[in-house]
């Protein structure tokens, strides 16, 4: 099966209030170490960026001729439909938002063998800690049982096919991540153990502390060709 991977760089990262998909990390663009790693997995037959439309010509100064940059959509759910009309060969797809740059290239391997078998691959963490709903307010209102909870994140793999049905079922509508797209179209999402180092930078605490873990060695850019 030809397989592919799409990294989604066309957010306009709101909460972070800086351009955090080239924003240094390491001493390169943090795009690029999303990139490295989908590189030394080994896997891909093909790498595609989706940038903002207004943009893909700068990131291909970033990227170069390591992947192909490809314009995105208004929104999440419309740049991973834009990701699978750029990657037509593909009988499985992968999809890695850039901002999460410590991704193991080990785990883009288990979730594409993964949804090889069963169709989808989401990497995630069970929820250890105790859940509260609360209130515009912030008061506690109640307890939520977190027997069965994960915390998504991604590469989430598909095959094909999967996504064809869920995008035809979505239509218009957006959602928070493509398993949400897949589930909605009434498939089964298979939920795959992730990596607590694969951390999302939503905020610029969140970058900080990216930046202090390159600098205590605690995290590195993957070496392309590594297994």
């Amino acid at each position: 099966m030809s397989v592919a991977l799409a990294i989604l760089a066309a957010g306009e990262a709101r909460r972070a209030g800086l351009d955090k998909i080239t924003a240094d990390l390491g001493g390169i663009p943090l795009l690029l170490w999303s990139l490295a790693a989908g590189e030394a997995a080994r896997i891909f037959d093909d790498i595609v960026v989706v940038a903002p439309s207004a943009r893909v010509i700068a990131i291909e100064v970033i990227v170069g001729k390591r992947a192909r940059v490809v314009a995105g959509g208004d929104s999440r759910t419309a740049s991973s439909w834009a990701a699978l009309d750029a990657t037509p060969a593909a009988e499985i797809l992968a999809i890695h938002d850039a901002a999460r740059p410590f991704v193991p290239p080990s785990l883009f391997a288990r979730l594409v063998e993964a949804a090889r078998r069963d169709g989808s691959a989401v990497a995630g963490l069970p929820v250890a800690d105790t859940m509260r709903r609360a209130n515009e307010i912030g008061d506690s209102v109640e307890d939520v049982d977190r027997e069965g909870l994960w915390s998504a994140q991604t590469p989430q793999v598909f095959r094909r096919d999967v996504l064809l049905q869920a995008r035809s079922a979505a239509g218009l509508r957006s959602y928070t991540d493509d398993a949400a797209a897949v589930a909605a179209a009434g498939i089964a999402v298979r939920m795959v153990q992730g990596e607590r180092r694969n951390l999302k930078i939503t905020t610029l605490e969140d970058l900080s502390y990216a930046r202090e873990l390159v600098e205590c060695g605690a995290a590195a850019v993957a070496a392309v060709g590594a297994s």
